[in-house]
């Protein structure tokens, strides 16, 4: 499938469930990196921070 933009990767995401929105702060050297690894392993949605 091709799509136009990052917009609408990220709304096709979105419309499927997998698409998380992490609207807390987070530090960016420390926690991403656990959050990101922790829900990859999980086999979770993508993460936009």
């Amino acid at each position: 499938m091709k799509y136009h933009d990052l917009r609408d990767f990220l709304t096709l995401l979105e419309q499927q469930g997998e698409l998380k929105r992490i609207t807390l702060p987070v530090d960016p050297h420390l926690e991403i990196t656990e959050i990101a690894d922790r829900t990859l392993r999980a086999g979770g949605p993508a993460l936009l921070f």
